[in-house]
């Protein structure tokens, strides 16, 4: 490893102007990332131009490369003809742009905005989610100067670290992007960042093991000043019976059926008759239809596999039978590597904030 980085930083080197002083040893991991995977090439002339900054046509073709995406035919913009040596790329990459014009401007130079954005959008991320909607106006004191198309995407991006402050309090976004930033951030997209929650959610550790911080009478209360269903303040003492046998906390499954069923109202695809407190769904079933989810003969019965299924996150024994979908979940490689109540969420659901969600709406007005 040591090695292919002195002969990365030597290429580096070699690739830059003589008068070029600058260090580029901060992004020789994002460029050895996108080099040894195809995402970044050198000029022709062999240099790597990572001062330059990033065209769009360029922007098109590192996303491709990075994102597998393929163009599904025909010309995406007036100005982009069909010999274009980015005209595929381009293609490819415009159902994730955010400004849809007849025209791309090829040669047009990117901002952090936009390449943010628009990596977002290439790896999944939707409006849908983002966890914190202010999270530009609380860390940024330029959060004015992001152009509204890009905002929601941003706010994604900023939140799972894929792009960070430039100093001072302030995000830069109308700065061009360099080939050498761009090998960064492309990396923490692709192999992951050091703390996806650095921004937008409070840091926290919430075991999930231990005594519950707050008595089921005072959970009762507090569910019943959120509207809850009787069938849900009358169901509170299983739980806590349920965490003296496994040591799991009540409180903080209590609070998860509470996010689940809307407080024993459900409403969702989950009926009510199927005692189903956790939106378990069938060994085998990825639907949301209503049939894709386990019923339980009982609500108490649907409070033990509750349990049971957090058991299999946890690396605990079930109590009695369990469920079709705990031996899913217990044949899963990370599967007993959960112990906090924040690291639910990418397992149990995709959503990465999951586990935030239950702590900071939930257990924490419960407590």
């Amino acid at each position: 490893m040591r090695k292919r980085l002195f002969i990365l930083m030597a290429v580096i080197c070699v690739s830059m102007p003589a008068a070029a002083a600058e260090d580029w040893s901060w992004a020789a991991s994002g460029v050895e990332y996108c080099m040894e995977n195809g995402i970044i090439n050198g000029y022709e002339n062999g240099e790597l131009g990572l001062g330059d900054n990033l065209t769009r046509a360029q922007m098109a073709k590192i996303l491709c490369e990075a994102y597998d995406l393929k163009s599904i035919g025909g010309a995406a913009f007036s100005d982009v003809p069909q010999n274009h040596w980015a005209f595929s790329y381009i293609a490819a990459l415009a159902p994730y742009m955010q400004k849809q014009a007849q025209e791309f401007h090829e040669s047009q130079l990117v901002t952090r905005e936009e390449f943010a954005a628009t990596l977002a959008s290439a790896a999944g991320l939707t409006s849908a989610s983002v966890r914190n909607n202010d999270i530009l106006t609380d860390n940024f004191t330029d959060y004015d100067e992001v152009d509204p198309d890009y905002r929601s995407l941003l706010c994604a991006a900023v939140e799972r670290g894929l792009i960070r402050g430039k100093g001072e309090g302030m995000l830069a976004p109308k700065d061009l992007l360099t080939r050498a930033e761009v090998c960064v951030l492309i990396e923490r997209a692709k192999a992951g960042v050091d703390d996806p929650f650095e921004l937008g959610v409070r840091q926290s550790r919430t075991a999930m093991i231990g005594q519950a911080g707050c008595t089921v009478e005072e959970a009762q209360a507090w569910a019943a000043s959120k509207g809850a269903h009787e069938r849900f303040v009358n169901i509170a003492p299983v739980y806590w019976q349920y965490g003296e046998l496994t040591g799991i906390r009540p409180d903080i499954l209590y609070a998860q059926a509470a996010k689940e069923t809307a407080y024993g109202n459900y409403g969702g695809a989950v009926l009510p008759e199927q005692n189903n407190w956790a939106g378990i769904k069938k060994y085998g079933q990825n639907g949301d239809a209503t049939e894709d989810h386990e019923s339980f003969s009982t609500p108490e019965e649907g409070v033990r596999a509750h349990f049971n299924h957090m058991s299999a996150y946890l690396g605990l024994a079930p109590i009695g039978e369990p469920h079709g979908r705990y031996q899913s979940v217990a044949s899963m490689p990370w599967a007993g590597t959960v112990v906090y109540l924040e690291e639910l969420g990418g397992k149990w659901c995709p959503d990465l904030y999951y586990g935030f969600s239950i702590l900071h709406n939930y257990l924490e007005e419960m407590e």
